[in-house]
């Protein structure tokens, strides 16, 4: 289980630090990384870090999808550099020159996450935004450009939906692929629309999956967690036949 435990991301998407610390002490036997996001974040700040590290998270993931100025970014990525946080996202949007200045102000370890495309955004969504149409015949070109450029610049791995990572493993074997929008497969739609079974995802070749809701809203998280672990062992012993 250990090995399987360092594959799930679990979001502490919590109005109070107190809660997300009361699921970090439910989760850490199944959870490998404990994921902050801006709602938690904004309201505590670095302290809802150092709590997490206390409570005995294995690792933490600071997700604030940076996206600002190249100096910017150097600065909160040697912020969060100093508050021992484990992966930090940058948004690649932001730029190649923001993208450099992440990672030469990322030491100690701390890996650099290129966002590609939100998983709540479509096609529809996209050409609203003004991007150009022929990348959007297929989603997963315009996933492909922006990956190209963490490639290019160093990243560690990049944040990109299931429905893109198969192409992205294929030419980028060596980069970290985290998938959110992981859900099982009787739940419903919701804002997340570039979706993915545990299964799929690491069928495809994710390294890591965010998995919030479906253990959040289970009335058994820990037998979810254990479902989850079937199906990503399910998924590895089929890749390696």
């Amino acid at each position: 289980m250990e090995n399987l435990k360092e594959k799930i991301i679990f979001p502490l998407d919590f109005p109070t630090l107190k809660e997300a610390l009361n699921w970090v002490e439910r989760l850490k036997p199944y959870v490998g990384v404990f994921k902050i996001g801006l709602e938690l974040f904004v309201k505590e700040g670095p302290r809802a870090i150092e709590e997490i590290k206390k409570k005995g998270a294995n690792s933490v993931f600071l997700d604030l999808k940076l996206f600002d100025i190249p100096n910017t970014v150097s600065q909160a990525v040697k912020s969060a550099q100093s508050w021992g946080v484990d992966y930090l996202t940058v948004h690649i949007l932001a730029g190649e020159r923001a993208l450099k200045e992440a990672l030469k102000a990322a030491e100690g370890g701390l890996k650099i996450l290129g966002v590609t495309l939100l998983t709540s955004l479509d096609k529809a969504d996209l050409l609203e935004l003004g991007f150009n149409g022929e990348l959007l015949y297929k989603t997963e070109d315009l996933v492909y450009k922006l990956t190209l450029i963490a490639h290019r610049v160093g990243c560690d791995g990049i944040v990109c939906s299931a429905k893109e990572v198969s192409l992205i493993k294929t030419s980028f074997p060596h980069l970290l692929i985290v998938v959110p929008g992981i859900r099982l497969e009787e739940e419903t739609k919701d804002d997340q629309v570039r979706t993915a079974t545990p299964y799929e995802a690491i069928k495809a070749g994710a390294d890591r999956l965010v998995v919030g809701r479906p253990i959040r809203l289970s009335p058994s998280p820990e037998a979810t967690c254990e479902r989850i672990f079937e199906e990503i062992n399910r998924a590895l012993k089929e890749k390696n036949v």
